[in-house]
């Protein structure tokens, strides 16, 4: 978060993923949504050509740094010259801010096994640690599996989710005050409001990492089916990995939440 002085006062710019929660970011993609088609194509569209008005190009900047800031509009408008350089402008201000119309790399924010919120560290579940652990997770081996398994599946199956809430919703099934806690439909709700004021930055950590632990789980894993495999015959190796695959399949749907579907 940085400072800018306006007129001797004071205002602050949250310019990092740490400096916004997930409720703080929901706004900017209400914003996004409604956002007009000329706009969504000049941003996220690969043409060059797009046509714009430079007046309404800067009120979409204006618009999009009061999202992130406590600016008042007025002096926005009025007391910030237009101009790309490194002192404090309009143009240098947006930059800054710029980035939120994406999203964070792992880059920028790391991965993890644990987040931290208000002080207190949640780890990823026991059940999801193992390869085993996936596969029961997924296929619902016991009441507690079966429980996480069908909560993630009901989520993805919610159409009234927004992409935020979604996040919030994963963090607060995967990630516990103890690896072993049980499943409580209850606790989780509580989390997952809890969580809507969770830093950016320890959220998706908390993806990076689910992302890159179940690749290398599934990796392994198929790896592993594969070589126990070999004294088999070719069609009960091809139906254990299909079988297996299928169970799978799921987890794959966690990347499709973080995926921004624009043209």
């Amino acid at each position: 978060m940085i400072t800018v002085t306006i007129l001797d006062k004071e205002y602050k710019l949250r310019n990092e993923w740490a400096d916004n929660t997930i409720k703080q970011m929901s706004i900017a993609q209400d914003y996004i949504d409604a956002m007009p088609k000329w706009l969504e194509q000049y941003i996220y569209s690969d043409k060059e050509d797009t046509p714009v008005s430079e007046v309404k190009l800067l009120e979409f900047y204006i618009d999009w740094i009061l999202i992130f800031s406590d600016i008042p509009r007025d002096y926005l408008e009025s007391e910030i010259e237009i101009k790309d350089s490194k002192d404090t402008s309009l143009i240098e201000l947006f930059n800054l801010v710029g980035k939120f119309l994406g999203e964070p790399t792992e880059a920028e924010v790391g991965s993890s096994d644990t987040i931290n919120f208000e002080g207190i560290d949640y780890v990823f579940i026991e059940s999801a640690k193992t390869a085993g652990g996936v596969e029961k997770l997924l296929g619902g081996a016991t009441f507690k599996h079966f429980a996480e398994s069908q909560a993630l599946s009901t989520l993805f199956q919610k159409k009234q989710y927004r992409k935020w809430e979604y996040i919030a919703r994963i963090t607060a099934i995967l990630f516990r005050k103890h690896q072993d806690e049980e499943y409580n439909e209850l606790k989780i709700d509580t989390r997952s409001k809890k969580f809507l004021e969770l830093p950016v930055s320890e959220a998706y950590k908390a993806y990076f990492f689910l992302d890159s632990h179940i690749n290398k789980l599934q990796s392994s894993t198929l790896t592993s089916l594969t070589e126990r495999a070999e004294n088999q015959s070719a069609q009960h190796q091809k139906q254990s990995l299909k079988m297996f695959i299928g169970k799978l399949k799921p987890m794959s749907y966690l990347r499709k939440v973080f995926t921004r579907k624009r043209g």
